[in-house]
């Protein structure tokens, strides 16, 4: 039965980072005005569609340019250990592409066509660039995600501004500058992922011509931005507390997982085996995740 293969290639364990920005702009926006529901749940199912055919374009792609192989630390792909082909991956990567635009046209129809003609067209338009982003990222002749930085600022871009920000204005019609601090601090965590894979499997990644930021750096230098972009996001989810701050629970909260990141950073620091990333990804995910309502609950309290 092929159902737990495709499961298995959807990469259940990341797919809540697609949904952590939206939730949180979603719970902030609930708060301060009266807001849609219906629009939540499309932003969720389109941000999932999205992200699963990321996945499995990464599953095609890696395999046919050969950065997913035997050498390969992190967990094994479908395409690559025989549990699905080429040709059905092919085949799931058009289906979720088409159910990606249908889900993102709905979304923006529903939500936009009768509010700003201009702003529908946009987000219409935009729906396209996540689609074409989303499997160009290891497919194509020149996949941007081969390139050193460009992976890093995609996912800050989608999974941060585009999440956080972009789903506020489809709740609220408004742009607030304290979501901007928000959704970039929620893209730097998303990046601190992107950069725990990275590291992961930097070797391979080297010899097959993948330059990743820490291909590019080295493990040393690696692990320092990766300190960083984790200490910054935490500097501007404290700013916006600050700006947005009611009562100490806020701050509670958000102490609560700062520690836990604090110990994934010294983790990560001290990590010697290549294999042990695979755990602190999994678990900066998690982290991810908790931020988010740590954030969310706190500020609605």
């Amino acid at each position: 039965m092929k159902l737990k293969y495709w499961i298995y290639a959807a990469r259940i364990h990341t797919l809540p980072l697609s949904f952590s920005g939206i939730t949180l702009s979603f719970i902030i926006s609930k708060y301060r005005t009266n807001v849609s529901f219906v629009t939540y749940i499309l932003c969720v199912i389109t941000a999932l569609l999205l992200q699963i055919l990321a996945n499995f374009s990464n599953d095609y792609g890696d395999s046919i340019t050969g950065v997913d192989n035997f050498k390969r630390i992190g967990p094994k792909k479908t395409i690559q250990s025989g549990l699905i082909s080429l040709s059905e991956m092919k085949k799931a990567i058009y289906l979720f592409s088409l159910l990606s635009f249908f889900s993102g046209f709905l979304l923006v129809y529903n939500t936009l066509l009768y509010k700003n003609i201009f702003v529908f067209f946009l987000y219409f338009v935009g729906i396209f660039i996540c689609i074409y982003s989303s499997i160009k990222y290891s497919l194509g002749t020149r996949p941007y995600g081969y390139t050193v930085g460009m992976g890093d600022l995609f996912v800050f871009i989608f999974f941060g501004i585009i999440s956080v920000e972009g789903s506020y204005f489809l709740y609220t019609f408004t742009l607030c500058k304290d979501m901007l601090f928000l959704s970039l601090s929620i893209g730097l965590l998303n990046v601190g992922v992107l950069n725990i894979n990275n590291m992961r499997d930097l070797d391979n990644d080297y010899e097959k011509g993948k330059y990743t930021i820490p291909v590019w750096l080295g493990i040393k230098y690696a692990k320092l931005y990766h300190i960083f972009i984790i200490l910054i996001s935490i500097f501007i989810g404290g700013y916006f507390i600050f700006l947005n701050q009611k009562n100490i629970y806020q701050w509670l909260f958000f102490i609560f997982v700062v520690i836990l990141l604090i110990l994934h950073i010294k983790k990560i620091i001290f990590m010697k085996k290549k294999k042990f990333f695979n755990s602190e990804l999994k678990k900066l995910v998690i982290l991810t995740f908790l931020y988010v309502l740590s954030i969310g609950i706190s500020y609605i309290i």
